[in-house]
């Protein structure tokens, strides 16, 4: 992923932004927050994109799952601490969702970027199954295609 642009990113209506805090238990033997945590960081972001965008699932018959999880580590975060994740939309497919995010720590630091593929499930086959209308169109309008792939 390019370098961010954290002003635009602030800037785009597109993103949807969720703030945690960093906790002590979240440290490694070097005093860092541990990389596993990064993928926690990032599960808040999504799970905040689809819950508030996207909000309760119209028909109840299926759910989505992470499919590919990349994080490119670009900065320590340290205790004590808040983290921003920001996601959006980069790629609508015809059962998945491409998403990017980035973790921005305390002063604005660049901590991390983060690519993920959620593919919507059915409840009734556990296997992929189309995107509804309302969902993509929700995808749709937060694409923020400018961003490659």
């Amino acid at each position: 992923m390019p370098e961010m642009d954290l002003a635009a990113l602030h800037a785009d209506p597109r993103l949807t932004w969720v703030e945690d805090v960093l906790r002590y238990a979240d440290l490694d033997i070097n005093r860092h927050v541990n990389n596993s945590v990064f993928s926690v960081l990032c599960e808040s972001g999504r799970v905040n994109l689809f819950r508030t965008r996207f909000g309760e699932d119209e028909t109840g018959d299926g759910y989505f799952v992470v499919a590919k999880l990349v994080i490119e580590f670009k900065a320590e975060l340290h205790y004590p601490g808040r983290v921003r994740t920001g996601t959006w939309v980069r790629h609508v497919g015809r059962s998945s969702i491409g998403l990017a995010q980035v973790l921005e720590g305390d002063g604005g630091l660049l901590a991390a970027t983060s690519e993920a593929v959620c593919v919507f499930m059915s409840r009734a086959t556990r296997r992929p199954a189309p995107l509804s209308d309302t969902r993509r169109r929700i995808a749709t309008e937060l694409l923020r295609p400018d961003l490659p792939a």
